[in-house]
């Protein structure tokens, strides 16, 4: 249930909100009101129906403000259901105040329609590119529906979010000279992912096909760590981190990128925090590491 929080001299950006997106930004002392921009990946449910939770709280807290939501297409249709869903036990409070004000929506939907520049305010510019992560999505579908890359350019460095992906050109132009590449890891090795597929087709008790059919979905729209450490190298990033992993231990997980990869990887536990420092020298590059 992924869900990042990138901080900008001082401003969050939240990207994607798994379940339990909420409760962990409270366990992170990170107030969810100080948010003003989220941005979706995609609309899988893992990726997105913790959306509510977090608007539920900002709306509490001031539903005067304006909160932009950018997405791919039916972001709108999302927003709008997740508010309707919070207004209406939002509206028994609002029955016993005098004179029963309404409840207007501050949360703003903005649907990416393809790659390219989709935000920029005074501390980011964001740049989108279509990934893999639909490959085997019937074409027809796959006209309608997105799933996005994003590129963060800031003052103090790059940092790009691949979201759900398989293997990507488009994701490895995007990510180029990045100084983090935050890259999920669901595809982990070939050998991991046999021992899932049979242990979910047995929990499920799947047939060989749907069996089959999940395993070209974990390979082809997802990153195996093989992967991942030739795009990191291939896109000269200097340093990633391993997110949303799929099975396996993570911590194994920089090991088996490092191998095609010369740059530090992280793989950091719920909560975990880094930050992007100076460079120590004119010419060397800006350094990732752990931080309160």
């Amino acid at each position: 249930e992924p869900s990042t929080l990138l901080i900008v001299e001082g401003r969050p950006y939240l990207i994607d909100c798994g379940i339990g997106t909420i409760r962990r930004m409270l366990r992170a002392n990170i107030q969810s009101e100080t948010i003003g921009t989220i941005f979706f990946t995609h609309l899988h449910p893992d990726h997105a129906l913790g959306l509510a939770d977090v608007m539920a709280n900002d709306f509490l807290a001031d539903p005067t403000r304006t909160i932009n939501i950018y997405g791919p297409p039916q972001t709108e249709a999302l927003v709008n259901a997740a508010f309707e869903y919070i207004r209406i036990p939002n509206a028994v409070f609002a029955a016993e105040r005098p004179g029963n004000p309404a409840l207007v929506s501050p949360f703003k939907a903005h649907e990416i329609q393809g790659p390219g520049l989709v935000y920029e305010d005074d501390k980011v510019r964001v740049i989108a590119a279509e990934n893999t992560h639909y490959a085997l999505m019937p074409p027809a579908l796959r006209a309608k529906m997105k799933s996005y890359s994003y590129r963060f350019e800031t003052r103090d460095g790059v940092v790009v979010f691949t979201g759900d992906t398989g293997v990507s050109d488009a994701v490895t132009q995007l990510a180029n000279g990045a100084d983090i590449l935050i890259s999920e890891s669901s595809g982990a090795t070939p050998a991991l992912l046999a021992t899932f597929v049979r242990a979910m087709a047995r929990q499920n008790h799947w047939s060989a096909e749907r069996a089959k059919d999940f395993m070209a979905h974990m390979t082809k729209e997802h990153l195996s760590l093989q992967q991942i450490g030739e795009m990191a190298s291939k896109a000269h990033v200097t340093s990633v981190v391993l997110y949303h992993s799929g099975t396996g231990n993570p911590s194994t997980y920089p090991a088996e990128v490092k191998k095609y990869f010369s740059g530090p990887v992280f793989a950091p536990a719920d909560l975990d925090r880094y930050c992007l420092a100076a460079p120590s020298g004119a010419k060397a590059p800006r350094e990732l590491h752990p931080c309160r």
